[in-house]
């Protein structure tokens, strides 16, 4: 695995103290287009990932762990779960006593994990809390960690799409945590995205995007948000608020 880049390109945390069961309350007790919002991202990572009987599972950034828990549901797989908010893995191993999911306090780079050991990875909105050249180098970790074949699955906002606006509007109201400032370091579109992914070594699955009209027509009705999802993920594969790209090492 390569080496450290200097601390002074690295971020290791967030400006602003994220609660540890954030994003398990996003996803049961958030407002409709919060709830809506997280529930499409994960469900569609799960779909892209492709789980099957016996995979070895990393989600790097796991947050409050829900993610991980829904893939440790899955019959003969070992998931293991990584984040650097304390008290993210904290609220994770209360919330979350699967047999085969382990939790790990800290850094994906920092902890010598064996090289070909997962059969896939997601990392799931954590790239734009990073430096660019934190997240270049943590792709190239990724396709040394990964079994060849394996698959990673990638969410991340998307620079080309309303979601700068959206940020600053929840910002501006204090729906969430700060972001602009205090969260998102570099926003991608997928045309970088695309050749970062590449330069490290990996190779196009999929590629999608997400959560454009979607989860706020979820305030009217959530069949509705159903129905327009399903409409953005055939036919809107750009200017959707959240790039969902799937990768493969050779």
């Amino acid at each position: 695995m390569e080496g450290r880049i200097g601390d002074s390109e690295r971020r290791i945390g967030d400006r602003v103290q994220i609660p540890g069961d954030y994003q398990h309350k996003a996803y049961y007790s958030g407002k409709s287009p919060q709830r809506f919002w997280h529930f499409a991202k994960l469900t569609e990572a799960e779909k892209a990932l492709e789980i099957k009987e016996g995979d070895e599972i990393l989600d790097a950034g796991c947050g409050s762990g829900l993610f991980s828990h829904f893939l440790a549901k899955y019959k003969g797989t070992h998931v293991t779960a990584i984040d650097s908010n304390e008290k993210a893995i904290e609220f994770a191993r209360s919330a979350y006593s699967d047999p085969n999911l382990n939790f790990k306090l800290g850094l994906v780079d920092e902890m010598n994990l064996p090289v070909n050991k997962f059969d896939k990875i997601a990392f799931l909105e954590v790239l734009e809390h990073l430096t660019e050249k934190q997240g270049t180098q943590l792709l190239r970790t990724f396709h040394s960690l990964l079994k060849p074949g394996g698959r990673l699955v990638i969410s991340t906002p998307n620079r080309f799409s309303l979601w700068p606006l959206t940020e600053w509007v929840m910002d501006f109201l204090h729906l969430t945590p700060d972001m602009a400032e205090s969260q998102h370091e570099h926003l991608y579109s997928g045309t970088e995205l695309l050749q970062k992914a590449r330069q490290a070594g990996f190779l196009l699955q999929t590629k999608n995007t997400i959560n454009t009209f979607a989860p706020w027509l979820a305030l009217l009705s959530w069949r509705l948000a159903l129905k327009v999802h399903k409409l953005e993920m055939k036919y809107n594969k750009k200017y959707g608020s959240i790039l969902l790209y799937t990768f493969y090492k050779s």
